[in-house]
């Protein structure tokens, strides 16, 4: 099974079906891995001590980085607040002291990520990986392609890593047949 361009990202709808078909006790995480365009595992990673609480950043470490060098990431304030009360177990008894925030193993995150495509009735093919590249593509959008800010926010070394996410931007190739269809008039 071979796996097309288009089955590396989800659209705006499929995020919020995905969402929708989430179960509670895991709706938090997802939303922190597709805002902040994390990797799988530097989402599973994550601690209290990762987050300045009053700057709505999480601090995260590279894996994928000689050293792992750590990048500051704002989220919105809503998810800042929504981990607050999560990691206070007011919400899910789950304390997480000392800690990762998510207990949970990397194959059991894929796991509900494929029940949960599949109860939304999303691509077969989709992998936890498409969040990452979801978030690349709304930069694409929102910055006009600007590839030193999808690179930065991506933690890329090398800005050719971002080229993907300007060519699949649908906000560019929108533009970029408009600017087809008036040369053609």
């Amino acid at each position: 099974m071979v796996k097309s361009e288009r089955d590396r990202y989800m659209l705006k709808d499929e995020y919020r079906r995905f969402i929708e078909n989430t179960p509670e006790q895991y709706k938090l995480f997802w939303k922190i891995v597709f805002h902040s365009g994390l990797r799988i595992s530097e989402g599973l990673n994550l601690t209290t001590n990762d987050i300045l609480w009053e700057e709505n950043k999480l601090l995260i470490a590279t894996l994928k980085r000689k050293g792992h060098p750590i990048f500051p990431i704002i989220i919105p304030k809503d998810l800042i607040d929504e981990l607050r009360i999560y990691i206070s177990g007011s919400m899910w008894k789950n304390p997480a002291i000392n800690g990762r925030i998510w207990k949970y193993s990397r194959q059991f995150a894929w796991k509900i990520f494929k029940s949960i495509c599949k109860k939304a009735g999303l691509n077969s093919k989709y992998s936890p990986h498409a969040f990452r590249h979801s978030h690349g593509i709304i930069i694409a959008d929102v910055t006009n392609g600007n590839m030193i800010e999808i690179k930065n926010r991506l933690r890329h070394s090398s800005i050719k890593s971002t080229e993907f996410y300007v060519h699949c931007s649908e906000a560019k190739q929108k533009e970029l047949s408009d600017k087809i269809q008036e040369y053609m008039k």
